[in-house]
Parts: C-alpha cells; structure tokens; sequence
C-alpha cells in the first residue's frame, strides 16, 4: 500500500513537472507573438504603454523612466499584451495607435503571427539540421500476385523490389516525410501512377528503387488457433494496386543546411494547410469540435504530453503550436489581430475610420467571447 502510494505521487509529480513545462512553451510563444507587436511598434515610433507576460494583478513591473513603457509579470499565466496607447480610441498624438499611417498599423498587427511563424521557422530550420527530420520505415513486405484468365492467382517469387528496414525518402521525387503527416506516404503513393521510382536509404546507402504497382497478398489472422494455439494466418489479396508493404516506424535523417531550410518552408505550409483542413473538416461535419479546436487548457494538456514523449517531440509540439497560434489570430475575428488588420484595411479604402467607439465595444466583447468559448472548448474536449 505504502509502495503503491509512493509510485502514485512519483507520477504525479512527474506530471506536475510536464505541466510546468507546456506552460513555459506556451508562454515563450505567446512572449514571442506580443514582442512582434512591440518590435515594430518601436521601429514605427508607436507610443507603447505595457508589455505585459500573463493577465490579472501585477506580480513585477518596471517602468522605463525615459520612454513611460512598463514591463510586467501578471499573475495568470495564460496570455499577455502588448498595450498601446490609442488604440481603440481617437488619440491625440502623434504616436498613439490609430495616429499612425494605416500600413504601420497593419505591419504591427501582422508582426505578432510573424514572429511566431519565423520563431517555429528557425527552430525547427535547426531541428531538423542537428537533430533530423522523419522518413517512413518499410515494415512488412507483401508478396505479389498474378491473375490467371479463369479469377485464380499465383504468388510472384521474389517480386517485391523493397526490403524491410528500408527508409523512403522520395516517391517519383515528392519526399516523404515527416510525423506532421503521418500518412503523407500513402496518399503519394495513391497519387502516383503505377511505375514508381522511389529513393530509399538501404543499410546505410541511398540507393534509387524502380517499383510496380500490383496487387498482392497479406497475411491476417482468422480469429482461430491451431492444436498449439497459434494464430490461424489467412489469406487477403488486396482489392487495388499498390507496393505491398506497411510502414514500421520512423527513421530520422539529418539534412544539410539547404534540405533544412527547405524542410523548415515545407513545415511551415504543412501546418497552414493541415490546419486549413480541420476547420474545412469540422464545417462539413465530418469531425467534431472537440476533435478539432480545444482551448489554453487542451493546448497545455497536449504540449505536457510531448513533454513526457521527450524533447524531440516537445520541439515538433512547440513548433506547431506556436504557428497555429499565428494562424488564429490573423483570423478576422473580433478583438483578435486579424480583426483589427480589417478593420485597418477598411479605413484605408474609405479614408476615414469607422466608429472608434463602435470598432472598441466589438473587440471588447469579442474578447469575452473568445475567453468563455476557449472555456466551453476545453470542457467539451475533455468531457463533452
């Protein structure tokens, strides 16, 4: 019992630490969003009143005597801000928010996703220059089968070109990578026509692989036991053509300065476009929200749970996370960046602004909308 009480709080320590941890990432890349706002704030001349780390009560600040700008730690570490005067109000000065040309302000606003974008572009850039980056694993390899004229068939000797442990790079040129799209080989492999050439890392050597689509034959079990109790193997001949294998693991591949730089643009837009196609997804109604969106607690859950997985998964987490944190708030959704950018874009166009009280009521209470649905997210990602 007392052993059994032991290892229960060992583990929740443990989680207590991965927490901890998701918390920092998930500050550092909020800092980062709020210090674009502020570093083009201060190029442009803007007149910035706090930079604040966290919400609610002051826990530290420090006021620059020469500019006025405070800096702050909060006591609710799940966001921060960086507040600039006049910004949802017709200011006075030549510095205040909406004082400033409509192209600044739109550079300013767009600067905290870029930061975010740029920050995950360089880390996982590094990432996958000293650590590597993830290619697919042959697993098992099917043999394949021949049709005869009456519906019967015949297994092939030594018909499949790729071996076990083989590590595909490239189908027909198109890489293979990487966790962010676990199925990425699959879908290549659907696409292409039926001779492929593939590139393979074969005990240790990159080696080019011409391959056939065919239809083969795979080995499930029957659900019986022989008199020893083994397994019951049948046979299943695939309904399409394709290679006849399955995937086993990954392999990690380090990649010279260019291959990374690539790797790290190619990222980029697969995050843009996974995330594109969840929300295309939940809008048709083939996922459910909780499948798809979650709130500061559902990304702290995840992030804490690529803690536990090590810092090769802690990076990949940061990384996607950090730029689908930009990504949402360039959405033009009220009080969030994206928002403010139109609402910039239409004053341009009519050269005159809307309503400034009118334009801060929606950000107001599109900011407590966002805060009660990131509350109602969480809870039905976790509950619902």
């Amino acid at each position: 019992m007392v052993l059994c009480l032991a290892v229960s709080g060992l583990e929740v320590l443990k989680w207590i630490g991965y927490f901890l941890v998701a918390l920092l990432c998930l500050m550092l890349m909020i800092m980062l969003h709020e210090l674009g706002h502020y570093t083009f704030g201060k190029i442009f001349k803007f007149k910035i009143n706090e930079f604040a780390i966290g919400f609610g009560p002051k826990l530290f600040s420090k006021t620059n005597k020469k500019s006025g700008e405070v800096f702050s730690i909060r006591a609710v570490p799940l966001g921060g801000f960086c507040s600039f005067a006049g910004e949802d109000e017709e200011g006075d000065n030549d510095g205040d928010f909406n004082k400033r040309p409509v192209w600044q302000r739109i550079i300013v606003l767009f600067a905290g996703a870029g930061f975010n974008f740029l920050s995950a572009f360089i880390v996982i850039t590094i990432f996958f220059s000293a650590y590597g980056e993830y290619f697919p694993v042959v697993g098992n390899v099917y043999q394949h089968v021949e049709y005869m004229e009456d519906g019967s068939y015949s297994i092939l000797e030594d018909s499949q070109q790729l071996k076990e442990g083989d590590v595909i790079i490239s189908v027909n040129g198109k890489e293979c990578y990487s966790l962010l799209e676990y199925n990425r080989l699959s879908s290549l492999i659907s696409k292409e026509e039926d001779n492929i050439e593939i590139v393979v890392i074969r005990n240790g050597e990159r080696q080019t692989v011409n391959v056939t689509k065919e239809y083969y034959v795979s080995y499930t079990e029957s659900g019986e036991k022989d008199s020893e109790g083994n397994p019951i193997l049948q046979e299943q001949i695939s309904k399409s053509k394709g290679l006849g294998i399955s995937m086993a693991t990954f392999s990690v591949q380090k990649l010279n300065g260019a291959q990374a730089f690539k790797h790290g643009a190619t990222f980029g837009y697969d995050v843009l476009r996974v995330t594109a196609n969840s929300f295309k997804q939940l809008f048709n109604g083939s996922v459910s929200v909780g499948d798809t969106m979650g709130g500061t607690a559902t990304a702290i859950f995840s992030l804490a749970q690529l803690v536990q997985a090590g810092i090769p998964a802690i990076i990949y987490g940061f990384c996607i996370l950090s730029m689908s944190i930009g990504i949402m708030n360039v959405l033009p959704l009220p009080a969030l960046d994206g928002s403010r950018i139109v609402f910039a874009i239409i004053e341009g166009i009519r050269r005159k602004p809307l309503n400034r009280r009118v334009e801060g009521t929606i950000h107001f209470v599109g900011l407590i909308v966002l805060f009660a649905l990131a509350i109602i997210l969480d809870l039905v990602h976790f509950f619902g």
